[in-house]
C-alpha cells in the first residue's frame, strides 16, 4: 500500500470499522417462538398471526446457520411464497424489520432491505433474513460463497422453510422461493439459484459476475477493495484468502489456483459450461440492478450477468443507475456509505421507485399477479434527463481515432506532484460549510461525550466533505486524449471498445488505466466519466472491452481517452514503482453514443 495514500484507506476502513464493530454488537430479541416440529409444507389452512423469531440449524458440517424468520399475518391461511434476503459483506441479517436499533436501521436501509420487509408486511410473505457463513450469528469461515459450503448452507435453510412453513405455496412439489439482497446478498442469489433449483425468481443488486475481473481484472489486483474486504471479513475469510490478499498488496499478483478458485465461485462459470460439476445456469427469472459508478462490481459485469440469463431462456432486465460500491473519500456517496442503491429510477419517460419494482417483479413471479410491463435493459439518468431503454446493451457504435500520445508509467511522480498541489484553502472551505450539528456531533463523538450511534445520521455530510473537483486531483489528474466533439445531447449508454496500440515505456511489464473523460463544452476541467479505470497491460496491439458508462453528454461536449500512469484503486507496490519511463499510446475507441434525438 502506498505510505502517501494510506489516508484515504483508513478513512475508508475507519468508517466500516465503526459499523462493523456497532452492527456485531446489536442485538434483538425474538417477537414469537418457533413453529417447531411442524413438517408438512403442503399443509394450508392453518391461521398465523404476524410474528418474527430468531432461529438456527447446524449445518452439514456442524456450524450454526442463523436466520430470522417473519410469519405474515394470515387468518385464513392462504397459500403464500417466501423471499429470501441476506446482507452485503461484512454486515448481518436483519433481525427485527418492526423495531430496528439505530445501527441496524442505517445497515438495512438500502433497497433490498426495503423490499424484504414489505413482502412481510406489505405482501404477505414469509420472509427468511439470515447471516452468510461466518458474518453475524452463522459460524465457519468465510469462502465468498463457495457452491459446495455456502450454497449448501442455503439450500439447508430452504430445506427447513418446506418442513416448517405451514402455507408454503407451492407449484407441485416446487416451493415458491424469490430472493433480494445487495452485494454479497445479490452473490447468494446468483451462485445459490445455479445450485438449487427451487430458486423462482430472484433480484441481485450491485454483485459480481466473475470474481477474478472484479478483483484481478488483467491480472491486476484492486488493493483498495480488497483491504476493505479483509477488514470487514473480521479475521475469518479462509487462509487461502487471506494470503491472496497480502500477496496482492506487496507483489501485485494472485496465485493462479486461487483465481481459478475465485471463477468457479461465479455465476459466470455456470454460463460458460464445463464446470467440472456439471453444474449449469440458475433457472430463475432475474431482475438486475447494477451502479455505472460501482468501482468493485461495475456495469459489464451486471451486463454479463443479464446475457446469461437471457442466453438461457429465463426472463430477465437489467437497470443500471450511479450507486454501488462507493469509496469513501475517494468518491461522492450515495444513500449508504460503502454501497448502496438509488431509490428512483428514470427510464425513457418512465419512473420507477426501485423497491416498488423490485416487490412487483418477485409478487409477479411467485403469485402470478400481473404487472406492467417494464424494460429490458433500462440506463436511468436523473429526472432532468431521464434515461433510455432498449433490449440489449450497445457496445461501441462511434468509431474514433486516438492521436498517438506519450504517457509516463508508475506512481512517484504522481505522488509529489499531488502532494505540492493539494488545494488545502478549498478543503478548509468545504469542513466550514459543513451544518453545525453535524460538526458538534462529531467532536462530540471524537471526544467521547456522546453516544457514537448517533453519529450514522451525519455520515453523509462527513463522507463528502471534499468537492469532486479536489477528488479527481487527489485520486490523480490522468491525461485526456480528445476523442470526439459531438454536435448533440445524447447519451453514453454501453460499452465501449478499445483497440490500442501501446510501445515504448517498460514494454512488455507496462501497466496503465484507462477510462472515459468529458470536457465540457460550459467550460472547466476534464472529468473521469462514472469515476472507472481499467488496468492494460504490456506493448503492442491491446484489443479492451472497456468498462460501461452511463452519463449525459450535451452538444459541445467533448470525450476523450484518459489515461493513468497510476490509480490508487489498484496500489500495490508493482504498479506504483514503475520505471517511469515514457509509454506511447494511440489507436481507437468505439463509443456506445446514442443522440437523443434518435430516442
Amino acid at each position: 500500500m502506498l505510505p502517501n495514500y494510506r489516508p484515504l484507506t483508513q478513512f475508508a476502513t475507519f468508517f466500516l470499522a465503526a459499523s462493523l464493530t456497532a452492527c456485531g454488537g446489536s442485538s434483538s430479541s425474538s417477537s414469537g417462538n418457533s413453529p417447531g416440529g411442524n413438517s408438512g409444507g403442503n399443509n394450508t389452512g392453518q391461521a398465523e398471526t404476524k410474528t418474527h423469531f430468531d432461529q438456527t440449524l447446524t449445518g452439514f458440517d456442524d456450524e450454526t446457520v442463523a436466520f430470522t424468520v417473519y410469519v405474515p399475518e394470515n387468518p385464513q391461511g392462504e397459500r403464500v411464497p417466501l423471499i429470501l434476503h441476506s446482507h452485503g459483506f461484512g454486515l448481518s441479517r436483519a433481525k427485527n424489520f418492526e423495531d430496528p436499533d439505530p445501527v441496524e436501521s442505517f445497515l438495512t436501509n438500502d433497497v433490498s432491505g426495503d423490499v424484504a420487509r414489505r413482502a412481510w408486511l406489505e405482501k404477505g410473505f414469509y420472509v427468511i433474513s439470515f447471516d452468510q457463513r461466518g458474518f453475524g450469528e452463522t459460524t465457519g469461515n468465510i469462502t465468498v460463497m463457495d457452491p459446495d459450503v455456502d450454497c449448501r448452507n442455503v439450500s439447508q435453510i430452504i430445506d427447513w422453510a418446506e418442513e416448517n412453513l405451514v402455507n408454503l405455496s407451492f407449484e407441485g412439489d416446487d416451493p415458491m422461493i424469490g430472493a433480494i439482497g445487495l452485494s454479497y446478498g445479490g452473490g447468494f442469489q446468483t451462485v445459490c439459484s445455479s445450485v438449487d433449483n427451487r430458486f423462482d425468481a430472484i433480484v441481485p443488486l450491485a454483485t459480481w459476475s466473475n470474481l477474478p475481473y472484479s478483483l484481478y481484472a488483467n491480472n491486476t489486483p484492486k488493493n483498495i477493495w480488497l483491504d476493505i474486504l479483509s477488514l470487514a471479513s473480521m479475521g475469518k475469510l479462509e487462509p487461502y484468502l487471506f494470503e491472496a490478499i497480502i500477496g496482492a498488496t506487496t507483489t501485485g499478483e494472485i496465485d493462479p489456483e486461487t483465481v481459478a478458485r475465485l471463477g468457479s465461485y461465479s455465476p459466470l462459470s455456470f454460463c460458460q459450461g464445463g464446470r467440472s460439476d456439471g453444474r449449469t445456469l440458475s433457472n430463475a427469472d432475474a431482475l438486475f440492478i447494477q451502479g455505472s459508478n460501482d468501482v468493485l462490481f461495475n456495469i459489464n459485469e451486471a451486463v454479463e450477468n443479464y446475457e446469461c440469463w437471457k442466453g438461457q431462456g429465463n426472463e430477465a432486465h437489467l437497470f443500471i443507475q450511479r450507486d454501488g460500491h462507493i469509496l469513501p473519500a475517494l468518491q461522492e456517496a450515495g444513500r449508504q456509505i460503502l454501497f448502496g442503491t438509488e431509490g428512483t429510477l428514470y427510464c425513457d419517460g418512465q419512473t420507477y421507485a426501485s423497491d416498488d419494482l423490485a416487490l412487483n417483479f418477485l409478487a409477479s413471479k411467485l403469485q402470478g399477479t400481473s404487472s406492467a410491463a417494464i424494460p429490458d435493459v433500462c440506463f436511468s439518468l436523473t429526472a432532468q434527463q431521464s434515461g433510455i431503454t432498449s433490449s440489449e446493451v450497445k457496445r461501441g457504435g462511434s468509431l474514433n481515432n486516438l492521436a498517438e500520445t506519450q504517457i509516463i508509467p508508475g506512481g512517484l511522480s504522481n505522488v509529489v506532484d499531488l502532494l505540492i498541489s493539494l488545494p488545502l484553502p478549498t478543503v478548509l472551505a468545504t469542513l466550514s460549510s459543513l451544518p453545525l450539528e453535524a460538526i458538534s456531533t462529531l467532536t462530540a463523538v471524537l471526544t467521547a461525550s456522546a453516544d457514537p450511534t448517533t453519529l450514522v445520521n451525519y455520515l453523509d455530510d462527513i463522507v463528502n466533505l471534499l468537492p469532486s473537483e479536489l477528488l479527481s486531483q487527489l485520486v490523480a489528474k490522468g491525461t485526456f486524449i480528445p476523442l470526439q466533439t459531438v454536435d448533440t445531447d445524447g447519451v453514453l449508454a454501453g460499452i465501449p471498445l478499445a483497440m490500442l496500440n501501446v510501445s515504448g515505456g517498460n514494454d512488455d511489464a507496462n501497466l496503465l488505466y484507462i477510462g472515459l473523460g468529458k470536457l465540457p463544452a460550459a467550460g472547466g476541467d476534464f472529468t473521469l466519466i462514472n469515476d472507472q479505470v481499467l488496468p492494460i497491460r504490456g506493448s503492442g496491439l491491446l484489443a479492451q472491452e472497456m468498462i460501461g458508462v452511463s452519463d449525459s453528454v450535451a452538444a459541445g461536449d467533448t470525450i476523450g481517452l484518459m489515461v493513468y500512469g497510476f490509480h490508487p484503486y489498484f496500489t500495490h507496490l508493482a504498479s506504483i514503482a514503475q520505471p517511469p519511463l515514457p509509454a506511447v499510446v494511440s489507436g481507437t475507441v468505439d463509443l456506445p453514443f446514442i443522440p437523443t434525438s434518435n430516442q
